[in-house]
């Protein structure tokens, strides 16, 4: 019985002594509101933390953003958020000091008229995520996933290391990984469509009342194409890694190609 006690002693002793060394997150706060209109343009560009921007029908721009570190209190400082405003656009840089590492991350919250163009959004590490409606939208990360929901126009989204996924999207979309999966859900084939990774698979999920005509190109090198739905395609060309072929009557070119993974084409 005493060894008992004495170990769940020396259990609560060794907690307590962890807990006291658990260095502690220091915080800033950051807010600016600016007017924007829905034909207005925004960017941003970011290093160490995660974006989220999302849409409402006010005719301006809410930037909300949160700086943390492990480290000093003082390095909060040493991280500048700096925002520019011109006719119709803004655009936010977060700026390092170009030397020393201040353990700084900041998060980014986002909210911007329906319509706008989001003409960059980006982080090196960490993750995107959009909210539409939008006109067009760029987004980028080198380590982090991306998602992207109810967005419309010419969308464009890559990651390094990281999935990009895309729901309840329309128009022409190009993304790009290259270690990670992209599943892209279309409410509409009305536009060109690529995806491109090397190590990941690639979905194409296309509404099921949506009219399918356009021209597919499908491949991978090692890998399956998957076609889960009855479709006719015309000059077509099979094989376990390749499929190509118009489908109906013609139309936008769906281009879905891998290296290392499958592609399945759903409904």
């Amino acid at each position: 019985m005493k060894k008992v006690i004495f170990g769940l002693i020396a259990l609560g002793f060794t907690t307590f002594c962890l807990a006291g060394y658990l260095p502690a997150q220091h915080q800033e706060e950051f807010q600016k509101t600016l007017p924007l209109s829905a034909g207005g343009s925004f960017q941003l560009s970011n290093v160490n933390g995660d974006v989220t921007i999302s849409t409402w029908k006010e005719a301006k721009v809410e930037i909300k953003a949160l700086k943390k570190t492990k480290k000093s209190a003082d390095n909060l400082e040493k991280v500048k958020i700096e925002v520019r405003e011109s006719a119709d656009a803004v655009a936010v840089e977060t700026v390092y000091p170009k030397h020393g590492n201040t353990g700084v991350s900041v998060d980014y919250t986002v909210q911007l008229p329906e319509g706008v163009r989001l003409e960059d959004v980006g982080t090196v590490n960490g993750g995107v995520n959009l909210t539409g409606p939008f006109s067009t939208a760029a987004a980028s990360t080198t380590n982090g996933n991306i998602r992207v929901e109810n967005a419309s126009g010419d969308l464009k989204f890559e990651t390094t290391n990281g999935d990009v996924e895309a729901v309840n999207v329309v128009g022409q979309v190009d993304a790009e990984a290259t270690n990670g999966s992209i599943t892209l859900n279309l409410s509409a084939l009305k536009g060109d469509v690529r995806a491109e990774t090397t190590n990941g698979s690639i979905t194409l999920k296309l509404s099921s009342g949506a009219e399918i005509n356009g021209y597919l190109e499908a491949e991978t090198t090692n890998g399956s194409v998957n076609l889960d739905f009855p479709i006719t395609l015309q000059g077509l060309e099979k094989s376990k890694h390749h499929l190509r072929g118009q489908i109906g009557t013609g139309g936008p070119r769906l281009s879905l190609e891998t290296v290392n993974g499958s592609i399945h084409l759903k409904k």
